[in-house]
C-alpha cells in the first residue's frame, strides 16, 4: 500500500566519496525505494556505527525509522541533527514534525521557530508560525462528536471503512482465507483484503471476502461505491507490469456488481502506470466525480489529492487539486461526502500530529475553508480514513492512537451537533449567491464557519441549546447580521437575504435653517424602480451615507423629531437620479430642515397582515379608508407609515417583509388619491416587538398578530 506515515522527511546532505559507508548506505536507499523499511534501517544503521558524524546516514536512518513507525528511536536521532550547526534547517523542521507526533507540542513549536529563523522564505515557515497557538485550539475537545471503537477491529491493521448500501466493507491485513496469499515483502505482514462485516447495526462475527474475482494474491483496497451500489471502484495491486525498480505499483480498478456472480467485469483505470501509485478513491454522491491520491510526476508533494470527471462511461484525465489542498508533504484518504464537503488527510498542515484530517468546501472554482477537525478526531497519531453516511451524522475514520487492538483501529463516530442548512438569496433580485462565508458565534466565544455553494445552499453543524450571532459576508454585498437558536429537534430552514452594493456614494448633509449640522434625523430614500426603502440616522456631523445603484431613480426624504409630543423639523424632499453614473462616482446633498410646531393630534388606526403577508386583505382597507379620509380633510397633512412583522424568521427577511407591508400601503392610499409624496414609509421588520413575543419565547398565532402591523403617526400639519 501507499504509505500513510506522516512526514515528508528530506535528507539533509549529499554522499560524498566512495567509502564503506557510502555502500551500506546505497543498499539502504535500494531498499527504501521498494518502501522496505525495516531492513533498510540496518544498513543505515551500520553505516552511523561505522562514523557517527555521517550526517546523510544518520537523516536516512531517522527517515527510515518514521516509515516503520519507530518515532522515539526517530527522535533521539533528529534531535542531534537539529541542533547540529552542520546540518540545514529542514533538520529542524524534521525534529519539530517528530516532536509533534510524540505529542511533545511546546518543544515542537520551539523547533519550528527556529526553522523559521533559518529558512524564513521556505513557505513551511509561514504555513508553522502560529503552530502554539494554534494547537492549543485544536487540543481542545469541543463536544461535537462521541467517538468508540468499532467492533470490527482485530490485532492487525484495518486501513478504512466503507459504506455499502447497509453493510460496511474495511480494508484489513487480517489473516486472509485466500489460497496462495503470502506475506508481503515490504511489511513483512499479510497482504491487506475487502472483507464485507454485514450491517451498520448488526455486525457478522468474522468479516468475509467480498463475492466476486475482487481477492487476489496481493494487495486490495480501500475501496468506494455508488450510491446504488452496483458499481465499485477499488486499490489493487499492478498486477500487469512492474516499475524500473521491481515495485507492483497500485492502482485503481472498477467492478460492476451481479446478484449471481458478484463483483465482475474488473477493468483498471485509464490513468493507472507502472511507474506510479494511484490510490484511495472516492466517488460522489452523483457517480460523476472521482477522487484519490497519487505520487505522479508534477504533483505538489509526495502525495497529492487529484479529481477524474466521468465524461460519458469514461474517466477524463485527473486534475490535481492544487495548492489550496496538496502541499510538499503528503496528502491521503479523500473522501467526498453527500453534501459535497472534502475530508482529506495530510501531514503538512498545522495539526496535532502526524496525519490530521481536514474538511475543505468547494467554492467558485476553487476549494476554501480547509478546517482541521480538532480533538478528539485527531490527535498526535495518524488519523486518517474519515468517510460518513448519507446523512453526514454517523460514520467511521481510523487511527494508529495508543489503547487500539491492532496498528490500526477503526472508530465510530457520532456527530453531537445538530445539522442546521439554509440558503443565501440577494434583496433585490432573489437569485441564490454562491461563495459567502457565514460565520456562526456562540456565545462563549466558539466560531464555526460555512460557505455557501453554486446554488446558494449552505450547512454548518452547531451545539443544540445555543443562540448563535450569524454573520455572513462576500464582495460585492454589505455584511448581514442575524441570529439563530439552534434547537435539539428539527430545525427550520434559514434564509440570509444580502444586500448587494450599488458603487455609488450618496452623502446627504443634514443641516439647521441657518446653518450647523443636525444630528439623529431620520434619512429615508426610496428606490422608484425596485420599491426599496432605506432608513439612517445623520451622525453628529449630520451626515448619512447610501450606496446606489447606477440607471436608478430615488425619493430622498429627510425629517427629524424634536423634544416635545407635537413639534418635528420641516421635511425635506428630493429626486435623486443615478442615471449615467458609474460605480466608485459620488453624489453629495444638502437637506437644511427647519423646525415647525404642530397644534393638532390624530389617533390614527393601526393596519394589520396575515402571517408573513403584505397584502391588504379587507379589514386592513377599512382602517385605511379611515387614513384616506383624515388626509383627505387636510391637504397639507403628512404622515409616517411604520410596518412591523412577528419575530419569525430571520431578522432580514423580516425586514424585508416590513418594507413591502408599508409599501402596501402607500399603493393602496395612492390608488385612493393621497398623493405618496404626502407619506414616509419605514419597515422596521421585528424591531420592534409590542409584546413578549421575542425570539425563543413560546407565543399563541394571536398573540404574534399583534406585532404584524403598520403605525401612522402625523409628522406634519399646517
Amino acid at each position: 500500500m501507499i504509505n500513510k506515515l506522516i512526514l515528508t522527511l528530506l535528507s539533509v546532505c549529499a554522499v560524498a566519496g566512495v567509502n564503506a559507508q557510502d555502500k551500506l548506505i546505497e543498499k539502504g536507499d535500494k531498499l527504501a525505494k521498494k518502501f522496505r523499511y525495516e531492513k533498510a534501517v540496518k544498513f543505515y544503521k551500520k553505516a552511523t556505527d561505522a562514523d557517527a558524524n555521517h550526517l546523510d546516514a544518520r537523516a536516512k536512518l531517522a527517515n527510515a525509522l518514521v516509515e516503520t513507525g519507530d518515532l522515539q528511536s526517530a527522535e533521539a536521532i533528529y534531535s542531534t541533527l537539529a541542533t547540529n550547526p552542520a546540518a540545514p534547517a529542514i533538520a529542524k523542521f524534521n525534529y519539530a514534525q517528530v516532536l509533534r507526533s510524540n505529542g511533545k507540542y511546546e518543544e515542537a513549536a520551539r523547533f519550528y521557530e527556529e526553522f523559521a529563523k533559518a529558512d524564513p522564505k521556505n513557505p513551511l515557515a509561514e504555513e508553522f508560525k502560529n503552530f502554539k497557538e494554534e494547537v492549543a485550539k485544536l487540543s481542545q475537545d469541543r463536544h461535537e462528536y462521541s467517538l468508540i471503537s468499532a467492533p470490527e477491529n482485530s490485532s492487525a491493521s484495518e486501513l478504512s471503512a466503507a459504506f455499502l448500501n447497509s453493510s460496511i466493507v474495511i480494508t484489513t491485513n487480517r489473516k486472509s482465507s485466500s489460497a496462495g496469499k503470502n506475506l508481503d515483502f515490504m511489511t513483512g505482514k499479510n497482504y491487506y483484503d475487502i472483507m464485507a462485516l454485514g450491517t451498520s447495526e448488526k455486525y457478522t462475527a468474522e468479516p468475509k471476502k467480498l463475492k466476486g474475482k475482487v481477492d487476489r494474491k496481493l494487495n486490495e483496497g480501500p475501496c468506494t461505491f455508488s450510491s446504488d451500489g452496483k458499481e465499485m471502484i477499488f486499490t489493487r495491486s499492478n498486477y500487469k507490469k512492474k516499475s524500473a525498480g521491481g515495485i507492483r505499483m497500485l492502482g485503481l480498478y472498477h467492478a460492476f456488481w451481479d446478484r449471481k456472480k458478484g463483483w465482475v467485469n474488473i477493468e483498471a483505470l485509464p490513468f493507472n502506470s507502472p511507474t506510479y501509485n494511484v490510490a484511495e478513491p472516492s466517488l460522489s454522491k452523483d457517480g460523476t466525480k472521482l477522487y484519490f491520491i497519487s505520487d505522479m510526476p508534477g504533483g505538489e508533494g509526495g502525495t497529492d489529492i487529484y479529481v477524474s470527471t466521468k465524461q460519458g462511461n469514461q474517466w477524463g484525465p485527473p486534475t490535481n487539486l492544487g495548492k489550496e489542498i496538496n502541499t510538499s508533504g503528503k496528502e491521503a484518504f479523500p473522501f467526498i461526502a453527500p453534501d459535497g464537503t472534502l475530508y482529506f488527510s495530510t501531514d503538512s498542515r498545522v495539526g496535532l500530529g502526524g496525519l490530521d484530517i481536514y474538511s475543505a468546501t468547494f467554492s467558485g472554482s476553487k476549494w476554501t475553508d480547509i478546517t482541521n477537525l480538532g480533538a478528539p478526531i485527531n490527535t498526535a497519531s495518524d488519523d486518517f480514513a474519515y468517510v460518513t453516511d448519507g446523512s453526514g451524522r454517523d460514520g467511521y475514520m481510523v487511527s494508529n492512537r495508543p489503547g487500539g487492538m491492532g496498528s490500526d483501529d477503526i472508530y465510530k463516530f457520532h456527530r453531537l451537533t445538530e445539522t442546521i442548512c439554509g440558503t443565501v438569496t440577494e434583496m433585490r433580485s432573489k437569485n441564490s449567491i454562491n461563495n459567502v462565508l457565514i460565520k456562526a458565534m456562540a456565545p462563549n466565544g466558539e466560531v464555526y464557519t460555512a460557505r455557501s455553494s453554486e446554488k446558494g445552499d449552505f450547512c454548518m453543524n452547531l451545539m443544540p441549546g445555543k443562540q448563535y450571532k450569524v454573520v455572513a459576508d462576500r464582495d460585492g454585498f454589505f455584511t448581514y447580521e442575524g441570529g439563530m437558536s439552534v434547537n435539539a429537534a428539527k430545525n427550520a430552514q434559514q434564509r440570509i437575504v444580502m444586500r448587494p452594493k450599488g458603487g455609488i456614494a450618496l452623502t446627504v448633509d443634514v443641516t439647521k435653517k441657518g446653518g450647523g449640522a443636525l444630528s439623529d434625523a431620520t434619512v429615508l430614500l426610496y428606490n422608484k424602480n425596485t420599491g426599496e426603502v432605506r432608513k439612517q440616522t445623520s451622525d453628529v456631523e449630520g451626515k448619512a451615507v447610501f450606496d446606489l445603484f447606477p440607471d436608478q431613480e430615488y425619493d430622498l426624504k429627510v425629517m427629524k423629531k424634536t423634544g416635545t409630543r407635537d413639534s418635528v423639523y420641516d421635511r425635506f424632499a428630493k429626486a435623486i437620479s443615478t442615471m449615467g453614473f458609474k460605480p466608485s462616482q459620488s453624489i453629495n446633498e444638502e437637506a437644511q430642515l427647519t423646525q415647525y410646531d404642530g397644534k393638532f393630534v390624530f389617533d390614527l388606526p393601526n393596519v394589520y397582515f396575515e402571517y408573513n403577508s403584505y397584502i391588504i386583505k379587507p379589514f386592513a382597507k377599512k382602517e385605511l379608508d379611515k387614513v384616506t379620509e383624515v388626509m383627505k380633510s387636510f391637504p397639507d397633512m403628512e404622515i409616517e407609515l411604520s410596518s412591523h412583522t412577528d419575530c419569525r424568521g430571520s431578522a432580514a427577511y423580516n425586514l424585508g417583509l416590513s418594507a413591502l407591508r408599508a409599501q402596501a400601503c402607500v399603493l393602496y392610499l395612492d390608488s385612493n388619491g393621497v398623493n405618496k409624496r404626502r407619506l414616509i414609509a419605514i419597515g422596521y421588520g421585528e424591531e420592534k416587538i409590542v409584546n413578549k413575543c421575542k425570539d425563543g419565547v413560546p407565543c399563541t398565532e394571536q398573540e404574534h398578530a399583534v406585532n404584524r402591523r403598520t403605525e401612522f403617526k402625523v409628522i406634519k400639519f399646517d
